[in-house]
């Protein structure tokens, strides 16, 4: 099937499907945990991370507009241009197909470099003047929605593609396992901005995986935040002293109902 379908498809347009792989999780991914906040409140209340911050759907509605902007402004077209430096390193749409454990193995180590480039670079962003000028748009949002994930300054988007497209320079391999390296990249980063944490928490699963509380807690410091700047994992976090905040959910929850308590855990 995949020799049929691509022997009339270029290799060109198979790469930017990447473009409506992200369009579709963008508007997708992030969708039940909104409609489940706005239509059922006090059903997730006991999962929310900051439960006195309520959106309103006008709210969700501009956050995704501002975000579809950025999509096609910016992020669409990067993929349409980027294409030379994919073939370049080697990224191949032939057969054979990769097997599952070849696919787990390049995705863990796409993983694994992006977090500690993009660890860096976040770090690095939270300098005066990179969150003046640039980082501070994403922390707009004080308490994230997983719509937000994606919403940055074009260069903070721009900056942010190199990690993404390291670790496959890196271990190229093939197209759909850029594909799925993609998809799942950007669907951990609406988990993690998601602003809840459900039993079903990934966090309870993978080790040292940061997942929303983590991250969640980053965001509400904002531009006084020095620690927390993990992308996926926290073990960067751990290994340059930078992971001072790591409470169990209802501490932190305790700690987002207390008014102007949180400073001085910065």
């Amino acid at each position: 099937m995949w020799f049929r379908w691509t022997a009339e498809t270029s290799d060109y347009y198979l790469y930017c499907l990447n473009i409506l792989f992200l369009l579709v999780v963008f508007t997708l991914a992030p969708l039940p945990v909104a409609l489940l906040e706005l239509r059922a409140p006090r059903a997730v209340g006991p999962y929310k991370l900051q439960p006195r911050v309520r959106l309103s759907r006008a709210e969700f509605l501009k956050c995704y507009g501002d975000v579809m902007r950025i999509f096609f402004l910016v992020i669409g077209p990067l993929q349409l241009v980027s294409y030379p430096a994919v073939k370049m390193v080697g990224i191949h749409t032939g057969l054979p197909l990769p097997s599952l454990g070849e696919m787990a193995a390049q995705l863990l180590v796409y993983f694994l470099v992006e977090d500690y480039l993009n660890y860096w670079i976040h770090r690095l962003l939270h300098g005066e003047w990179g969150y003046e000028k640039i980082h501070r748009i994403h922390h707009e949002y004080t308490a994230p929605i997983g719509f937000a994930a994606p919403y940055a300054h074009w260069a903070e988007v721009l900056i942010l593609g190199i990690p993404s497209f390291a670790g496959p320079a890196i271990a190229p391999g093939h197209m759909i396992t850029f594909w799925l390296w993609i998809i799942l990249r950007q669907m951990e980063a609406i988990d993690t901005h998601s602003g809840f944490d459900f039993p079903f928490s990934l966090t309870k699963y993978i080790p040292f995986y940061g997942g929303a509380e983590y991250h969640d807690y980053h965001h509400y410091v904002g531009g006084q935040s020095q620690s927390n700047f993990a992308s996926v994992f926290t073990y960067c976090d751990y290994l340059y002293g930078t992971d001072r905040v790591s409470f169990p959910l209802h501490c932190t929850k305790a700690l987002f109902q207390t008014s102007g308590s949180a400073r001085f855990l910065i």
